[in-house]
């Protein structure tokens, strides 16, 4: 009789470790290890929730009444376990919330509806922040489309914006970038002072910025001391409408962008007029006479010397020197236009009181060129006059929204595209916002530490 208890007493003692180990490799809590299975290609271990975990509500996690034992045996993918995928079996059942209604029982290892953990999740939001959602499906060995939905669940479950924090943000920056062709546009905002994106929709247009504006604060709004932008009148009527402590900043780029498409019209202009004029007449077969005219080819110079009117005077090469100074002898309203974009150029690098005085004489030459595209330039920069005055004075420019465009692009460009607009939005605030995407395993490390904090 002895030896039946001692048998008893060991074989106990050897399950518990074993529960003990599964449940640390599995990286589950609250719950008991009741089975454990193995094949060539998968470890699954079923386990039932421990006392305290029971009759929880899947949504707010609130204790609820005993609804039914439910009808299945649900099923969560885990992470992998060398080359064998892993997985999580339990028998559940609902429970009625006072709050929610009748839910699904929570578990502590994975959200509602999802059917993997939230360390497997963490794994791929890590991964598709760096790698295509086809190497991502790949590596962990899911389906395409799952990792847009993971995607978008660890989102929701990062997401403390700013925005609803009640953070004041005092330097932002608006603008709009495409993400596919046929003119698809989101409308992207940035805080400078936290270096990340606050805010991003689809579309662009008054109507799309009202909805970001509509979501601050009063107090927020208020907070708002100076917006970099381009000069896009939606812009520019939102902030009047919303933001009354706001000094809207034109960035400096897109200014001299301005004029440099100005000088282009009147080169295309001036390149037409240089082809009517010297239309040589077709020469017959054979090779030309020694007494033949020579072709004149002052309209291809012209045609080519699109780059070289766009750089400024010190980086022109020899050839571009001798297209400019052929411009200045031969065509003097296309070299007037070039010399006023390079005069706004070296005044936007003035200080504010210098580049305010020459501005305004700038702009009374601008106005009596008595060249189109230039007067249009004009009334653009008069309307925007005081923006580039405050770029100037502030010092500030629209440059890290600029490469957050250029990241956004990327991440579309290594993803191959989007069917899904949320998956698409997910996935910029989660590699261009405030949260830190962590692997898993300093997911899991970050998480213990916490628990037994709040211990």
């Amino acid at each position: 009789m002895g030896y039946f208890l001692k048998f008893n007493r060991q074989k106990k003692q050897k399950k518990k470790p074993m529960s003990k180990l599964y449940k640390s490799i599995f990286n589950v809590n609250g719950c008991t290890v009741v089975k454990q299975e193995q094949t060539d290609t998968t470890v699954t271990i079923t386990v039932r929730l421990t006392k305290g975990n029971a009759s929880r509500c899947g949504c707010c996690g609130r204790k609820g009444k005993l609804y039914d034992n439910g009808r299945e045996q649900r099923v969560w993918r885990t992470l992998d376990l060398g080359t064998k995928m892993g997985f999580i079996k339990m028998d559940t059942y609902r429970v009625k919330c006072r709050k929610c209604g009748v839910k699904t029982v929570k578990v502590p290892w994975a959200s509602h509806r999802s059917g993997f953990t939230d360390a497997f999740e963490q794994q791929v939001a890590w991964a598709v922040c760096s790698m295509s959602k086809k190497a991502v499906a790949k590596q962990l060995r899911i389906a395409w489309n799952t990792v847009g939905e993971i995607v978008d669940r660890v989102w929701e479950r990062l997401d403390t914006r700013p925005i609803k924090a009640g953070c004041i943000f005092r330097r932002i920056g608006i603008d709009e970038t495409s993400y596919k062709k046929g003119h698809k546009y989101i409308t992207v905002v940035v805080d400078h002072d936290r270096r990340c994106v606050i805010w991003v929709h689809e579309g662009y247009g008054k109507e799309v910025l009202d909805i970001f504006m509509r979501e601050l604060s009063e107090e927020q709004r208020k907070g708002v001391e100076l917006v970099t932008c381009d000069g896009a009148k939606w812009i520019r009527s939102s902030i009047e409408e919303f933001l009354p402590n706001a000094e809207r900043c034109v960035d400096s780029f897109h200014v001299v962008q301005w004029a440099t498409d100005a000088l282009d019209k009147v080169r295309v202009e001036a390149w037409r007029e240089a082809r009517k004029e010297n239309r040589n007449p077709k020469r017959g077969r054979g090779r030309p006479t020694k007494d033949s005219v020579p072709k004149d080819r002052t309209a291809e110079g012209i045609k080519n010397s699109r780059y070289a009117l766009g750089k400024a005077p010190e980086n022109l090469s020899e050839s571009q020197q001798r297209k400019i100074e052929l411009i200045a002898s031969r065509y003097p309203r296309l070299y007037r236009a070039y010399q006023l974009k390079e005069e706004l150029r070296i005044i936007l690098k003035m200080g504010y009181a210098d580049a305010r005085e020459n501005l305004d004489r700038w702009l009374w030459r601008a106005s009596h060129s008595r060249i189109g595209s230039v007067k249009d330039l004009y009334a653009k920069i008069k309307r925007n006059y005081d923006g580039i005055l405050n770029t100037i004075r502030l010092g500030v420019s629209n440059a890290r929204i600029e490469a957050t465009n250029n990241k956004i692009k990327l991440l579309i460009r290594t993803a191959y595209g989007f069917r899904n607009m949320n998956n698409m939005l997910s996935l910029i605030m989660l590699s261009c916002a405030y949260v830190d995407v962590k692997i898993a395993y300093e997911w899991e490390s970050e998480s213990r530490e916490s628990s037994s904090k709040a211990a």
